[in-house]
């Protein structure tokens, strides 16, 4: 244990050295089926430049390193990223199992389409969907950021979102950072939306963020999905409780991920 607290230690110290435009997705995945599954893929909208990817951890509780993963485009043209074989024996991810996967992508329109647990053989689990939302990011004329969550899922599911969270950080975390294993980074989040709140197919919920980004920063958002226990059919979904982690930096000229701040 004490090896691990180092670890993180040093991982919440470093900055990343990625692209400055980069858009940072990390995701705590929660098998909350009653199908045991073995790997795990995102698709995402349209055609997308995937620069990194984190596969998972090889220590701590979240333990579960995927050894393949690849990006594919689609017939209909979207991007695939799947993550499979979990150190490089296939080990599964039964019910009540929690693993971890990210990316990153070099332009900040990035949107996730659809996402989902896969079987042995690498094909979707039947009534899979883990849900999460769009997240889009503007300013005002002070330089607060505005966040805006919408649910544009293929599933057509309603989407329970709770504790959305913040935190502004000098400069962009590495991929590995952005996780609850990360318990500095846990502890120093601000609430922007404590309780839960569900949202509809096509709807959104608007948060503004109480602190202003300068340029050179970055904006951390974090916020926990799950299906909403109210909707029918949610009992026979194969889906996951999910914590995700949202890092949009501010660069260039006032630019950036966040879109451009207005000049003070």
């Amino acid at each position: 244990m004490k090896n691990f607290g180092l670890r993180m230690s040093a991982l919440m110290l470093a900055l990343a050295a990625q692209s400055a435009a980069a858009y940072d997705k990390n995701v705590d995945l929660k098998n909350t089926g009653t199908t045991t599954a073995y790997d795990v893929a995102v698709v995402l909208n349209g055609t997308e430049t995937v620069t990194a990817t984190f596969d998972g951890y090889t220590f701590g509780p979240l333990i579960g390193h995927f050894t393949q993963r690849t990006v594919t485009p689609t017939a209909s043209g979207d991007t695939v990223i799947h993550w499979m074989n979990i150190d490089g024996i296939d080990t599964p991810i039964p019910p009540g199992k929690t693993i971890h996967v990210g990316w990153s992508t070099s332009d900040c329109t990035s949107q996730i389409k659809d996402m989902y647990w896969t079987n042995k053989a690498h094909g979707r689990l039947r009534n899979s969907v883990i849900l999460d939302v769009f997240h889009n990011l503007t300013y005002t004329t002070g330089g607060f950021p505005i966040i805006d969550l919408t649910n544009v899922l293929e599933a057509q599911v309603n989407i329970r979102i709770r504790d959305v969270r913040f935190l502004v950080v000098d400069g962009p975390l590495p991929l590995e950072a952005l996780s609850t294993m990360n318990d500095k980074l846990m502890a120093q989040l601000r609430p922007v939306s404590e309780g839960s709140f569900v949202l509809a197919p096509g709807k959104s919920a608007r948060f503004e963020i109480p602190v202003e980004v300068k340029e050179g920063q970055s904006l951390l958002t974090v916020y926990t999905t799950s299906p909403d226990e109210a909707q029918g059919a949610v009992s026979s979904l194969q889906s996951a409780e999910a914590v995700h982690f949202m890092q949009r930096p501010v660069v260039g000229g006032g630019g950036g991920c966040g879109g451009q701040i207005p000049n003070q």
